[in-house]
């Protein structure tokens, strides 16, 4: 990517300076791509590491030979390549992967299909990549039969990676309602039998001195479930477990420490959920689990969080692991 893009790693000294990645210049787009894809392609390719560790979900996939994914803004396609690098590693089956990308950006795109298409001769599977030029102007008004799967058959990965936080910034959706409009609109897609949701999204705040990204999603995702029963989380473990009673204003955050050419430890903080069909992946009922959430020092909020009344003398556990 640096050698052949000549993508360059340029972090930002501020939080917001990429959140308005549709109107990207190409030079802005390497940028992007040689700072913060390694980020994202760290991070999906271990939430989804884990996943496919997980013996149910394995079971799952297990019968498998084809996977569709869908990505929604996906911009370089960071994230989708580490869960490229996932199942590689994992599903031994599969032998061919469908991935959609719906993208507004044209550099991004441009860069994206350059990366799939070096990256196919590192995987065992065939990959057949398609970027759909589309721009999201608004989840809940989100209705286009051509950006639709280029494989037949539903969804049985669908993403989005740091999105929904630009469509905030961009003024395209309002703080309280956009986490709910996506899952309401992008959920039903999914497969009753494979079907996942990575909702993956910064740690920051909406503006300065607001609310921060991961209590708009802790708080839209479990209220949105609760009317769409036929939807479970599967991480994070106590959101999981204490599902329907947790505490919807909590803050929760993970970390990832990622090394590559241009750095040798550089830190991504985002805040994520899973989300599965009901009548597919299923995970055994647990005891409530204390687990860490990794509050931030400047968060102001009372620090409550899904079995808060033990996490602060059990603090050894992450939160975000299915089995922690």
């Amino acid at each position: 990517m640096f050698e052949t893009l000549k993508a360059s790693y340029q972090p930002s000294k501020t939080e917001r300076a990429f959140d308005c990645n549709l109107e990207s210049s190409q030079d802005k787009a390497l940028i992007y791509a040689g700072t913060y894809l390694p980020r994202s392609y760290a991070e999906c390719y271990c939430i989804f590491d884990d996943l496919f560790h997980t013996a149910e979900i394995a079971k799952a996939f297990q019968n498998r030979t084809t996977l569709n994914i869908l990505s929604i803004g996906s911009g370089t396609c960071g994230d989708a390549l580490g869960i490229l690098s996932a199942i590689d590693k994992n599903l031994p089956n599969i032998r061919q992967v469908f991935l959609t990308g719906i993208e507004g950006n044209k550099p991004a795109r441009d860069i994206a299909k350059k990366l799939i298409h070096q990256a196919k001769q590192h995987y065992r599977f065939e990959i057949d990549f398609r970027a759909e030029d589309y721009t999201i102007d608004s989840f809940k008004d989100y209705i286009d039969t051509t950006c639709v799967l280029h494989a037949e058959g539903t969804t049985d990965i669908l993403l989005s990676s740091k999105m929904i936080s630009e469509m905030v910034s961009m003024g395209k959706e309002q703080p309280s309602q956009a986490y709910s409009n996506f899952l309401a609109s992008f959920l039903p897609l999914l497969s009753p039998t494979t079907g996942i949701c990575l909702l993956l999204d910064v740690a920051t705040k909406v503006t300065e001195g607001g609310t921060w990204f991961p209590v708009l999603m802790n708080a839209q995702t479990s209220k949105t479930l609760e009317s769409m029963p036929e939807f479970r989380i599967i991480a994070p473990a106590p959101c999981r477990e204490l599902h329907g009673s947790c505490n919807n204003y909590c803050y929760s955050q993970k970390i990832f420490e990622v090394k590559h050419s241009q750095m040798p430890c550089d830190q991504s903080k985002v805040n994520y959920r899973i989300i599965s069909r009901a009548t597919g992946i299923v995970l055994p009922p647990k005891q409530p689990t204390p687990c860490v959430i990794s509050p931030p020092t400047q968060f102001s909020q009372e620090k409550r969080a899904p079995c808060s009344s033990s996490i602060e003398n059990t603090c050894n556990k992450d939160a975000f692991l299915i089995n922690p």
